[in-house]
């Protein structure tokens, strides 16, 4: 057997015991699988994300889960607008290990994305390696970051190797079984931007309706969405609101 293969079996051996070895609670198990699998591969930062159709929560686990990164975050609630390289294959169907420089076409991309900002200044941390183990609008990944070197080739077989494992604990964490989420995000489609831009810019509903190729009511509906995320009642909240929080541009 390769010294590679020795070392992806001894990783999942570890992995199990560790986990078997926990606490019976299921937060207990969850803190030490994410435990083991940040010390694996060097990482500060441990992450937990469960998929919704509006969105997605995410926990910090295992040591990750500080109170000096709780602090970082000046909103419980986040909002997402337009495609997520890392999460949306993730939803569509591919459970393939990967890194967020990877998903964005390479690191020039990633590290000026708007998600690496938000990732620095929330976890403080500007690389993430992602273990899809269930994917589907209700998808399951642990995310694991740090600061500094990419993730490479023996990062991501190591991930490949235990995520196995890791999918089998899928079905004990659940997020009703696991402590409120650190973070909500909640995602804007395509379509629910697009209102919201025309509505930044001063349209009316009609006007709106005319520019996005459909119905007063139907721009109705996707305002009702719309405030709904955002947390929001009236127009000009929603347009403030998603100044301050970076989803549309100010001025």
């Amino acid at each position: 057997m390769s010294g590679k293969g020795i070392d992806e079996y001894a990783t999942v051996v570890r992995l199990v015991t560790g986990v078997a070895g926990a606490s019976e609670h299921v937060d207990a198990r969850l803190a030490r699988m994410s435990d083991l699998l940040v010390d694996l591969l060097s990482s500060p930062t441990g992450l937990m994300v469960h998929g919704a159709p509006d969105g997605f929560e995410i926990r910090a686990v295992g040591s990750a889960a500080t109170p000096a990164a709780r602090a970082r975050m000046s909103d419980e609630l986040r909002i997402t607008g337009g495609p997520d390289p890392l999460l949306d294959p993730i939803r569509a169907g591919d459970l393939e290990p990967t890194t967020a420089g990877l998903a964005y076409g390479g690191q020039a991309a990633w590290q000026a994305s708007g998600k690496c900002r938000g990732s620095l200044e929330i976890w403080g941390i500007d690389q993430v390696a992602a273990l899809p183990v269930r994917s589907g609008t209700e998808f399951v990944a642990f995310l694991v970051g740090r600061r500094g070197q990419d993730y490479g080739e023996r990062d991501l077989a190591l991930l490949t190797a235990v995520q196995p494992v890791v999918a089998g604990l899928v079905r004990l964490l659940e997020p009703e079984h696991l402590a409120p989420p650190t973070l909500r995000v909640a995602q804007l489609t395509q379509r629910e931007h697009e209102v919201l831009c025309l509505l930044a810019a001063g349209h009316k509903a009609a006007t709106i309706a005319r520019h996005a190729g459909c119905s007063e009511r139907t721009v109705h509906r996707h305002l009702a969405h719309i405030y709904a995320k955002l947390g929001v009642t009236d127009r000009l909240s929603a347009v403030v609101k998603a100044q301050r929080i970076g989803l549309l541009a100010t001025g």
